[in-house]
């Protein structure tokens, strides 16, 4: 997605013509309230996903000031009226490249290319989460990597505490990025980040979400930000009020919503091989962090291995690969990722060997996922990754 995912974008609503037909025979119903039912509708999904709405009757669809007015809409929604099928043509007075999407009430004529509501809400809200400015509806959702560590420490990331931090940042761009804590209240992830992006009232957690929520930029402006980097992690640690839960009970579910909102989402789960092999499992790309090649009996077959320079071989390791796997091997410089700060993760990211980090794993994880893209569905490699890295 190539949009700051707590922005929200003007999305504009085309009512039906028939918004201001009287009710047939004096009686209740008829024409305007269909069509107010529809925008309502409408009103709400936007308002879900977070973006801004525009209503406009449609000869003022037509005008070049009324739409002037609105600026560049990212998404033109088109209300059809019972008895219509398709969308008029042509459909003049809207900005060059942007294709509107017709959406009905349920009920109303069919077929059309279009969704019914509220039958199609949820998909509509999915829709306008992947929208991006220049009026692409509907692209493909954003990437997603787990990242386990086998280095020193508690959560096996003491020598490089701010690495997942700052791949969430240069992956996904400021505000584009997610960074998921599921190692459990007692891991060291939100411990670092909590007083630095506190969770308060206004913010939510895995604890406070409930359900899955509609994706978009309003679930993403209700996540602390540390430092351009939005993270969805515990509210509390194990042993205080409120904390100590098993939060993240639905993950598939989670990190779907996740990459409805975001370019990229980072899901850390320390030294948890059980849970990256599970992502693994349903077809999430796992890295993993380490000091050494991994050990031939790693139940884990990772996508990349970051390993770390400087360290000593501890004893009686094994210097081989997984067998039948090849894992493309990128060396990381510890000492670069070492800080304690969200400043000095930044600074981290913008060196050199941060952006080349960033683009040798990144490419390789995005390559792979354009190729199942192309397999699914013959659209090909999304070569986005370039735009989002930031110097």
């Amino acid at each position: 997605m190539a949009v700051p995912a707590s922005a929200p974008l003007p999305v504009v609503f085309v009512s039906s013509p028939d918004a201001g037909a009287p009710p047939p025979h004096g009686l209740i119903g008829g024409g305007r309230l269909h069509s107010e039912l529809l925008c309502a509708e409408v009103a709400a999904c936007v308002a879900a996903v977070g973006h801004r709405l525009h209503v406009l009757t449609r000869a003022e669809a037509s005008s070049e000031d009324a739409i002037a007015a609105v600026g560049r809409p990212t998404a033109v929604l088109w209300g059809l009226d019972p008895s219509e099928t398709s969308l008029p043509d042509p459909l003049r007075g809207l900005p060059p490249g942007i294709r509107a999407l017709p959406v009905s009430l349920g009920g109303s004529a069919e077929p059309h290319e279009g969704l019914s509501l509220p039958e199609d809400s949820r998909k509509l809200c999915r829709t306008l989460a992947r929208t991006t400015p220049d009026g692409r509806l509907g692209g493909a959702p954003g990437q997603a990597v787990v990242v386990v560590h086998q280095g020193p420490g508690s959560d096996g990331d003491a020598r490089w505490p701010g690495l997942t931090w700052a791949l969430t940042l240069l992956w996904g761009g400021p505000g584009r990025g997610l960074l998921v804590d599921a190692q459990g209240p007692d891991g060291g992830l939100s411990n670092r980040l909590r007083p630095l992006a506190p969770l308060g009232a206004d913010r939510i957690g895995w604890q406070s979400a409930g359900g899955v929520p509609v994706p978009g930029p309003a679930l993403a402006s209700q996540l602390p930000s540390a430092g351009g980097v939005r993270w969805w992690g515990w509210t509390a640690p194990r042993g205080t009020p409120g904390g100590g839960q098993i939060l993240w009970d639905a993950p598939e579910q989670c990190l779907e919503t996740a990459r409805e909102s975001f370019a990229w989402t980072v899901v850390d789960v320390g030294r948890d091989v059980a849970r990256a092999r599970d992502a693994a499992d349903r077809g999430t790309p796992v890295v993993l962090c380490t000091e050494e090649p991994p050990p031939a009996d790693l139940p884990l077959h990772p996508e990349m291995v970051l390993c770390a320079s400087g360290a000593q071989r501890r004893p009686g390791t094994a210097s081989t690969p997984v067998p039948g796997t090849v894992p493309t091997t990128v060396p990381l410089r510890a000492s670069d990722w070492a800080g304690a700060s969200v400043a000095s993760w930044g600074r981290s990211a913008r060196r050199g060997s941060g952006r080349r980090l960033a683009a040798e794993t990144g490419l390789r994880l995005e390559r792979q996922d354009g190729q199942q893209v192309d397999q699914r569905t013959g659209t090909g490699h999304r070569g986005e990754l370039a735009e989002r890295i930031r110097p």
